[in-house]
């Protein structure tokens, strides 16, 4: 008796187990370039414009150069602060830097806007970061949330 409660319970987490890793494959194969398709697809990119690898450097003091591919997209007014970064890093070991190269910037736009754009201000408290095996994503914008999601599914 007790050696089957024994097997059904490990029955159940050996079914766990392979339920959560299969819903948390990332496809790696993606650069960042398929994966901006899939979110620009949405509809959802609103007031960007996409910005050369000289954005990367002006803006997060990166080289694109470091990573396997990189896409992003800044706003189209120096007024306001919607931007989009989608970055495919080499190696996990870069995650780290790149985050805090995105919060050196969250910091940047809060003190530029702090003093007169309160609506600024409160978008990029508001941002997006999600990281996902080599994918590193992050979004300013009032559709954050919506390209978060839209950067999860295309990475399936």
């Amino acid at each position: 008796m007790k050696l089957k409660k024994r097997i059904k319970s490990i029955i159940a987490i050996l079914c766990s187990c392979i339920i959560l890793v299969g819903c948390s494959s990332v496809n790696d194969n993606l650069t960042a370039k398929d994966i901006q398709k899939s979110i620009v697809d949405t509809g959802l990119v609103k007031n960007m414009e996409e910005t050369g690898t000289k954005g990367l450097k002006r803006y997060y003091g990166l080289n694109a150069s470091d990573f396997d591919s990189v896409v992003l997209y800044t706003p189209e007014s120096s007024m306001e602060v919607d931007e989009m970064l989608i970055v495919k890093v080499k190696d996990k070991s870069q995650i780290e830097g790149l985050e805090d190269a995105i919060d050196n910037r969250i910091n940047s736009q809060l003190q530029s806007f702090g003093s007169y754009g309160p609506e600024q201000c409160a978008l990029v408290n508001d941002y997006e970061l999600k990281t996902q095996g080599r994918y590193v994503f992050f979004a300013i914008s009032k559709n954050a949330e919506g390209l978060k999601e839209a950067f999860k599914e295309s990475i399936k």
